[in-house]
């Protein structure tokens, strides 16, 4: 094996230990609190399913007989929910494809919950679709939860026939991260322990009343709840998982953020090539804010594919690997792809940008 070989493998190694690393001390955290842990599950299920999915597939080719060891039960699920980061890059058919996604979910939702009551001017009341916020902003609902979990009739299941799927599922995960992580040093609690589930509230809406409210009045539901799926990734990332200061939680916080960001700017401006001239000048307004900002152009640059790619994917590309090293911040990586920052910079640029572009699609949604 030559050294820029064993370099790129032993890079792909350390990221992913960091990352199911964090995801073990999330996962340590839901067990010391198992009745708060629903809802943080909910937002954290598609990245562990893209960190187990992709380092699996990574450990296929640098590590064949380490990655027979950690075969894993559920592919098609976990390989689903990893899609679902991706957002509307996650379908062959783009926008199409996760609209046709949301859809299912959501006439699902309407056709058991909706028109049931036995007193029909009752039916008024009822309702479909439940939100949670923390500390007043949206985290999760229970269509974007489907859709994330990669089960897209999770909403309108019987409770304990996805209760059991969703325990099957979270067992694997569970299982596969334990068997990486189990001899790596601890690096102590997750974002959970700084959480305060008082401020975790739920709610139940009407969603075809609801989202005539959100966004633009132009949108259809599925873009709708689309847009947000983006709001909840944000939001999550900026008020639940930005409470961890844990510098060993660092590298993996700021690679989530970036992925997130590079794929719902991406995102936005598939949305705004297609739909743009139907929205009124207050949505056109905030998708201008956010697309044109500096900090979307440098996350959207065009070595900025590469960069998203080798978070996502562990391996280096090879020509970049000659400006790689082991004692380097973030493995000289962002240097590599940003010439003018380092970890430090691009990762603060980042996290500010994640504050930014959740606040304006939260004002956005407010219509």
């Amino acid at each position: 094996m030559s050294a820029s070989t064993s370099l790129k493998h032993e890079i792909a190694n350390r990221l992913i230990e960091s990352d199911l690393m964090f995801s073990r001390r999330f996962l340590e955290g839901g067990l010391t609190d198992q009745g708060n842990t629903v809802i943080p599950t909910f937002c954290m299920n598609n990245y562990l399913s893209l960190f187990i999915y992709e380092s699996h597939r990574t450990l296929k080719v640098i590590d064949p007989q380490r990655a027979a060891l950690l075969a894993y039960n559920h592919e098609a699920v976990i390989e689903k929910a990893r899609h679902s980061v991706k957002m509307f890059d996650g379908s062959k058919a783009g926008h199409v494809g996760v609209l046709g996604e949301f859809s299912g979910i959501i006439d699902a939702g309407r056709e058991k919950y909706l028109n049931n009551t036995w007193f029909p001017p009752a039916r008024v009341l009822e309702t479909d679709l439940g939100e949670w916020r923390y500390r007043g902003r949206l985290v999760s609902t229970t269509q974007v939860a489907s859709f994330f979990m990669g089960i897209p009739t999770m909403a309108v299941s019987d409770i304990p026939a996805i209760g059991q799927v969703l325990l099957a599922v979270a067992e694997t995960q569970a299982r596969y991260i334990d068997q990486v992580t189990r001899s790596l040093p601890w690096h102590g609690s997750s974002f959970m322990a700084a959480m305060s589930f008082s401020e975790l509230k739920s709610r139940d809406r009407r969603s075809e009343r609801y989202f005539k409210h959100l966004f633009d009045a132009a949108l259809s539901d599925e873009l709708a709840a689309s847009l947000s799926a983006f709001q909840c990734s944000l939001n999550f990332l900026d008020v639940m998982v930005a409470a961890d200061q844990n510098a060993a939680s660092a590298e993996t916080i700021f690679k989530l953020r970036f992925i997130t960001l590079y794929h719902v700017l991406s995102s936005l401006t598939e949305l705004k090539a297609e739909y743009g001239s139907k929205l009124d000048n207050a949505s056109l307004s905030f998708l201008d804010t956010i697309l044109t900002h500096r900090a979307s152009a440098v996350i959207m640059h065009t070595d900025g594919r590469g960069f998203r790619n080798t978070l996502v994917h562990y391996t280096p590309e090879k020509r970049v690997v000659a400006q790689l090293s082991l004692s380097a911040s973030y493995y000289g990586l962002v240097e590599a792809y940003y010439p003018a920052y380092d970890f430090p910079t691009l990762s603060q640029e980042v996290s500010d940008h994640t504050t930014r572009v959740a606040t304006l699609l939260n004002e956005w949604a407010k219509g």
